[in-house]
């Protein structure tokens, strides 16, 4: 059994090719690897054979316009994973830093070794740009914050260097995780199914809640392990192929509210290790806003 399941959903994104590549070679052992790629293409998107016939490479792979949203493809990647005890969710548009899986496990295994039960290693990693590859990389861990409330419920997040990390020994304590870089034990795919029904925005306050709520602990690493690029030019995001993107953020936003508000229970509600207000004020925000409240 590999160590390590790797979940990638893909979407019509030149950039995958590269990613899957810099996560072999980067892999101080590749050979403990499960890539699971769900890929969401078009006619004329292409994989080199030789990624398409990798034997740690299992591809899923749709017509883009059947694709109903990140959040359903990233539920079915959760259902391949197949015991391995730890799990790594990442975008298709990425860079590693040589070595990143041993990297990964040994801050994870730190945190446990202090005593946190169960640690998620996670965060915005620091931007690269694909057109000047590898030249307009920052090196800096970030850490991220509340942006702001849209319709009354906090949905954006935003990220900064994080102050100090050169001083800093261990990961440091997080508030929220980041759906393009989430390190954790595997049980993680069992215990935190991905809504399918949750459609892109505010998708990451809403895994953290949950999680944070089943008793796990966020924390950004304090070295960098990779890179994540944020302009949009080299993929096609969902919403520019399906015009009912509005209709399925519409529903999003009610099963969000939902959530916050306590009132959607059963496998996508949150965790009973901890309560919603306990997570209010560890994020020191209210998760609905006073104005959409009164």
């Amino acid at each position: 059994m590999a160590d390590i399941y790797v979940q990638i959903p893909a979407y019509r994104d030149s950039e995958l090719p590269k990613t899957l590549r810099s996560l072999l070679a980067m892999a101080t052992q590749a050979g403990r690897l499960r890539i699971g790629v769900f890929w969401q293409r078009a006619a004329t998107d292409r994989l080199p054979r030789t990624l398409l016939n990798h034997s740690l490479i299992e591809i899923t792979d749709i017509p883009y316009w059947q694709s109903k949203g990140c959040n359903w493809a990233r539920s079915l990647l959760q259902q391949g994973w197949q015991g391995e005890p730890y799990t790594l969710l990442i975008d298709s548009h990425q860079r590693f830093v040589r070595g990143w899986d041993q990297l990964m496990i040994d801050q994870y295994e730190e945190l446990r070794r202090i005593g946190v039960e169960k640690p998620i290693l996670t965060g915005y990693l620091p931007p690269y740009n694909p057109v000047n590859e590898p030249h307009g990389r920052l090196h800096k861990p970030m850490e991220m914050y509340a942006l702001r409330h849209d319709n009354g419920l906090l949905t954006k997040l935003v990220s900064y260097p994080m102050p100090f990390w050169k001083r800093l020994e261990q990961p440091k304590p997080a508030h929220f995780v980041s759906l393009h870089f989430l390190f954790t034990a595997g049980q993680f795919n069992r215990e935190i199914t991905f809504d399918p029904d949750i459609y892109f925005f505010g998708d990451e306050v809403v895994t953290s809640l949950r999680a944070y709520t089943n008793g796990y602990d966020l924390f950004h690493p304090h070295r960098v392990l990779g890179w994540h690029a944020y302009d949009r030019r080299t993929r096609t995001p969902h919403w520019n192929d399906h015009t009912a993107w509005s209709e399925q953020e519409r529903i999003s936003s009610e099963r969000i509210r939902a959530l916050y508000s306590g009132h959607l229970t059963g496998p996508y509600g949150p965790g009973s290790v901890r309560s919603i207000n306990q997570y209010e004020s560890y994020i020191y925000q209210n998760l609905i806003s006073h104005e959409s409240a009164a």
